[in-house]
């Protein structure tokens, strides 16, 4: 019986800390952003995901060329390559007192470091980067808390 009690609360416990993981990734995606309307077939942004970005940076449509979470609990340096000349740096930092993580990134063209900063993953409020220009549109980073 104390076995089967122990196994219990052990059960319950694991399940706890299984919960305390949750949110522990961010969501990493590089969009194309262009005015003239993309071939059928292409991942579009979702239609919440497109209204914050049309907001910010004004064009019509948002094309996922590539996605990656990226795992916040593994407190090493993550890259999320969509090409060759132009990639960010991920790294998550040690959680702070209060309960709050941050995440160090540094986006790379050519091979040098165009931008870096500081994101604190939050429900509701994705980073978008600026990239660079690409045919008729531009290159949009966007990190998301997941």
């Amino acid at each position: 019986m104390t076995l089967r009690v122990a196994v219990l609360i052990l059960a319950f416990s694991g399940l706890g800390i299984g919960a305390s993981f949750a949110g522990e990734k961010i969501w990493v995606g590089l969009y194309l952003a262009e005015n003239e309307p993309p071939p059928p077939g292409l991942v579009l942004a979702p239609e919440g995901l497109h209204h914050q970005l049309r907001e910010v940076f004004g064009f019509r449509h948002y094309v996922l060329i590539q996605a990656q979470e990226v795992e916040l609990r593994n407190e090493w340096e993550q890259w999320f390559v969509p090409r060759t000349d132009f990639f960010i740096r991920v790294v998550p930092l040690h959680r702070q007192e209060d309960g709050t993580r941050l995440i160090d990134y540094e986006i790379y063209k050519d091979g040098f470091i165009v931008a870096k900063g500081k994101y604190e993953p939050r429900e509701g409020t994705p980073l978008f980067i600026n990239g660079p220009d690409y045919h008729h549109g531009r290159l949009i980073l966007v990190l998301d808390r997941r």
